[in-house]
């Protein structure tokens, strides 16, 4: 299929979707990605490492991010290493499970899917600090590191978030972590919230690390979603 809307060569990249928080959009971001790519000519991959909150359906558990990923196009390849039960964390579905973590299997499963397709998008559970495994202390940012991936950091567009922003920005750097980006997700056109208009100005006086806000779409459409980062694909990803 031939490249229509990226400028830059992205086959052999990966990305790793992070938060400032659970339910800030993450995964509906790296739906958008997805789609923008799959648009531009890409084969794509999302890789879950850690899925909690999985429920059962015909006799097996589903990971719902990955389910909604499939809803929108068919052709997505997608994976998940550790498929939990319970509205937790990773590390605490993995303790009532009874079962054991192991990075090796999250960077062995990641490598399997990165041959498999031009780009792997990686979204993880809850922020950078939210626990992988309890007894060694892991968290969601050693496995952005484990992986060698670069991330972005989705954040609500509210009052509050620019400290969110910022101390997920500073925990990424004090990682070793390359943020590609702080994205704003369900940003107003329009607002009469003061906090919300000056956001982009008070978070670029205390990082460098690119600021993108990205607009609520009115109807969850594969075409509206993908539209929403037809312009800065290149940026977020090369």
């Amino acid at each position: 299929m031939e490249k229509k809307t990226c400028s830059k060569n992205l086959a052999g990249k990966s990305l790793f979707i992070t938060g400032t928080d659970t339910d800030v959009g993450k995964s509906i971001v790296t739906l958008a990605l997805a789609l923008a790519l799959e648009k531009a000519g890409y084969s794509v991959g999302v890789y879950k490492p850690l899925q909690s909150g999985a429920y059962p359906e015909k006799g097996k558990l589903v990971a719902p991010d990955l389910a909604l990923m499939q809803k929108f196009s068919d052709t997505f390849l997608c994976g998940c290493s550790y498929l939990l039960e319970g509205e937790c964390s990773p590390a605490l579905a993995l303790k009532l499970a009874n079962r054991s973590f192991f990075m090796d299997k999250i960077q062995t499963d990641f490598l399997d899917l990165q041959k498999k397709c031009d780009i792997v998008l990686v979204e993880g559970a809850g922020g950078l600090l939210c626990p992988v495994q309890l007894d060694k202390g892991l968290t969601m940012a050693d496995v952005i590191k484990s992986l060698g991936l670069a991330c972005v950091i989705v954040a609500r567009s509210l009052l509050g978030t620019v400290n969110h922003c910022l101390m997920t920005d500073s925990i990424a750097k004090t990682y070793g972590l390359q943020v590609k980006g702080i994205l704003l997700n369900k940003f107003p056109q329009k607002t009469e919230n003061i906090a919300v208009r000056h956001v982009c100005e008070e978070i670029a006086a205390y990082t460098q690390t690119p600021l993108f806000c990205i607009p609520e779409v009115d109807v969850l459409s594969a075409e509206n979603l993908a539209v929403l980062f037809q312009d800065t694909i290149d940026r977020i990803i090369g």
